[in-house]
């Protein structure tokens, strides 16, 4: 398995979409599709980019734990992993009251 940071995979995410969205793959029907086979699968739950995601959205209004294991289907290890990944793309995880929140 391949090991990707928060930031590469967000930048490939935003440029696929980005591309798609101003047809960057003129004709070519193939490579459209599979881009967006692509994007739908890391938007997907499955993938670690789809939970970064999701415990983004989460994290702007604040979650504790246990809604975020909840929302991705994952473990609690896991959850601090993620969170541990948004650390490590710059962005500050603050903790209050039991729930976590991006601050910046």
């Amino acid at each position: 398995m391949q090991n990707t940071s928060f930031l590469e995979t967000q930048t490939i995410l935003r440029a696929l979409e980005f591309a798609i969205s101003k047809g960057g793959f003129g004709a070519n029907a193939a490579q459209k599709k599979t881009a967006a086979a692509i994007v739908k699968g890391m938007k997907s739950n499955k993938s670690v980019a789809g939970r970064h995601q999701q415990l983004a959205v989460l994290l702007k209004k604040g979650a504790s734990i246990e809604q975020m294991m909840k929302a991705v289907g994952a473990s609690r290890r896991s959850i601090f992993r993620y969170l541990n990944h948004f650390e490590e793309a710059g962005h500050e995880v603050e903790i209050t009251g039991g729930k976590y929140k991006l601050t910046s």
